[in-house]
């Protein structure tokens, strides 16, 4: 039997769970592209597309990739993966590029008992996992409930914690106008003010929203110079970000805008829109050119776009609880995670102890601060 610690060598089957190498994984994405695309509906970063990209970018040679197989329900499966350097825990097969992970990619009706199977499946790996961490998760879903009831049954302690605020504007019918009406008053008179000189095209400045395919390239070169002057750190993985918008490109999806000086790119920002969600996905500016205020003119010029043009439902800012979003959304939800430890283990007992233990150290010392474990 091959080394816990090593790459797989291939598809194996333990009781209805596959472990997959990069290459099988992609093969079983594409197999089941309709079973992805169905959940893509509730959540972009489920897609086949998404997926495909984030195993081919992101995913290490050496990951060994689990899933349950389709003979389970014939509808219903879950990505998780694990590392030859952590053999003993298991993750949701997503990272800090997506804002949201569905614990179950399913067309049945009994969701909560996919997911209990699900569960089940997991005590037959070889090595058996101690923890798998499960992030983010949205806490409105039913299926988070659901699989925070599924590991307890299978004898798994699993605790919440906080992820990161998601800032979003429900905003079925709603007008450019009257949404910028109801922005708050620092805002709205800095968009007022600053947008005429993008209006009247006063010292060159103008404002682009690019969706051909055919003008990506050059776009993406734009953006790239924008992002080098910001205040933003350089992406860990170049290729991700330029890759995803190539694929919003063809699919009809990207809305990535520009603000320009003449020449000068001087703000950019990335969205995608799928199923009518809006999805604000990569931003930055020039901070040389603070003073044309061409972040906040941009925006706007995106949400007239996505509300006028699109018709969208929903406008979401994914990740964080930066400041700004607050002036741009009406709306609030809480991404969590859940730390699962297998108490069957002798490595799951101890991190459930160890978790423990500092949750109560936590409510003991002062008011709890939500925060990711550490294990």
């Amino acid at each position: 039997m091959e080394d816990a610690a090593g790459p797989p060598k291939g598809r194996q089957f333990r009781d209805g769970m596959q472990t997959l190498n990069k290459t099988q994984a992609l093969d079983l994405v594409r197999k089941r592209r309709d079973l992805f695309d169905m959940q893509a509906r509730s959540n972009p970063f489920t897609g086949s597309d998404w997926l495909l990209h984030f195993i081919a970018q992101i995913a290490e040679e050496n990951w060994e990739i689990l899933a349950p197989e389709d003979h389970l329900d014939g509808c219903s499966t879950l990505l998780l993966y694990r590392t030859p350097d952590r053999p003993h825990h298991c993750a949701a097969l997503t990272n800090y590029y997506a804002s949201l992970y569905s614990p179950l990619v399913s067309s049945a009706t009994d969701r909560a008992g996919a997911l209990d199977r699900i569960v089940g499946q997991l005590a037959a790996l070889t090595p058996v996992p101690a923890s798998i961490g499960f992030a983010p998760l949205d806490t409105e879903t039913t299926d988070t409930a659901a699989l925070m009831a599924a590991l307890t049954r299978h004898g798994w302690y699993a605790r919440q914690y906080f992820c990161f605020g998601n800032w979003y504007l429900p905003c079925e019918g709603l007008r450019f106008e009257e949404y910028m009406q109801g922005r708050d008053s620092r805002l709205f008179n800095t968009w007022t003010r600053k947008a005429k000189k993008f209006d009247r095209g006063k010292d060159g400045a103008r404002l682009q929203i690019v969706t051909d395919p055919a003008e990506v390239d050059a776009a993406l070169e734009a953006y790239d110079r924008v992002y080098g002057r910001s205040w933003k750190t350089p992406e860990p993985y170049p290729q991700f970000v330029p890759g995803w918008a190539r694929i919003c490109a063809e699919r009809g999806w990207l809305r990535l805008g520009l603000a320009w000086v003449g020449d000068v790119p001087i703000a950019a920002q990335i969205w995608f829109t799928q199923n009518q969600r809006a999805c604000i996905f990569k931003l930055a500016y020039d901070e040389d050119y603070a003073g044309f205020s061409a972040g906040t003119v941009l925006t706007a010029h995106l949400f007239r776009h996505a509300l006028e043009q699109d018709g969208v439902t929903e406008i979401d800012y994914l990740t964080g609880d930066d400041a700004y979003k607050r002036s741009w959304m009406s709306h609030r939800r809480e991404r969590i995670g859940l730390l699962a430890c297998n108490l069957r283990t002798p490595r799951g007992v101890l991190t459930a102890a160890k978790e423990r233990a500092g949750e109560l150290r936590q409510r003991w010392r002062r008011p709890a601060v939500a925060g990711a474990p550490g294990a």
